[in-house]
């Protein structure tokens, strides 16, 4: 009885540090697809997989600091950005709101309303007609960026974006700056959003984008405006039902460019819940450039598990 008493205090002692701290948190996402490409084959494609490690540590006074470090993983085995950093940095947070530093999307990329063919071949920023192709539809590097408590269910997101030394040796902490209002959540009821980009570095790309949602039930339908200045402007509209373990989804997405074309994608998909955590989807578009090329036509088999 009394080495049991002395076992259990030793291992008190050691456990208490580790209980202490405040571990971080494993996750990710493995995704992969088999995709078919009109006039261009079949492969096995990695669809935005990724691992990360992101916590947190009670600072006291209501602070506390906040970190994430998420890293692309091609399944593949093929991308030569394998390992690159997604959203990666440290931060504070309090009543005040955030603040954190290192790379993370913009306030406009984080705007956007649920997409339901999110990190697929029919994504926003593959089906706009190039006018998210350069700009703020990104996540961007050296961001020191800002998140307001919710007044009243309206958030305030700011980013200030330092670009590249130039020659002379000097750069700027805001070379481009990005703001975003929303109001509610994109998890459910009424969510919308306004965002902007401008500054020296989105000069061939300042974007503005108004978003607007409604979730109720399995029913998921949202559409967006956006315009890239020299590019020309896009809408984006996604519906959705959840059936059970089953959604039917839809995509339409066209664009008024400056070069005269109008771009136009469809697409439309299926999602199978096999489990809470695991996915498979079929997806089927048509990709129509409005030039000579003409139409595209892309289909998708994959299987997503997160973690």
């Amino acid at each position: 009885m009394k080495k049991n008493i002395i076992a259990l205090a030793i291992a008190s002692a050691v456990a208490a540090p580790i209980a202490m701290a405040d571990a971080p948190t494993v996750y990710g996402v493995a995704n992969a697809a088999i995709v078919n490409v009109e006039d261009a084959g079949s492969q096995v494609e990695s669809i935005a997989s990724r691992v990360g490690i992101k916590g947190s540590e009670d600072l006291g006074n209501g602070l506390k600091a906040i970190y994430k470090m998420e890293m692309n993983v091609d399944l593949s085995g093929k991308d030569s950005k394998q390992f690159n950093a997604r959203n990666t940095y440290v931060g504070l947070a309090g009543g005040f709101g955030t603040i954190l530093m290192g790379t993370h999307d913009t306030p406009l990329k984080m705007s956007q309303a649920s997409d339901l063919f999110n990190d697929g071949k029919f994504d926003n920023s593959k089906t706009s007609g190039s006018v998210l192709s350069s700009g703020g539809e990104v996540r961007a590097d050296r961001v020191i960026a800002y998140v307001s408590p919710s007044f009243s269910g309206v958030k305030i997101v700011a980013a200030a974006v330092s670009g590249d030394t130039p020659a002379d040796g000097t750069s700027e902490l805001a070379d481009g700056y990005s703001v975003a209002a929303m109001y509610g959540s994109t998890k459910k009821g009424l969510y919308l959003a306004a965002a902007y980009n401008g500054g020296d570095l989105f000069d061939n790309a300042e974007e503005t984008r108004v978003s607007a949602q409604y979730k109720t039930g399995g029913l998921a339908v949202n559409a967006m405006w956006q315009n890239e200045d020299n590019t020309g402007s896009n809408i984006t509209a996604n519906a959705g039902y959840k059936i059970g373990k089953m959604m039917p989804k839809i995509k339409y997405s066209v664009s008024d460019l400056d070069n005269g074309t109008n771009p136009t994608t469809i697409a439309v998909g299926l999602n199978y819940s096999l489990g809470k955590k695991t996915t498979a989807y079929v997806e089927y578009g048509t990709f129509d450039a409005d030039t000579a090329a003409d139409t595209s036509t892309v289909s998708v088999i994959g299987l997503q598990h997160k973690f």
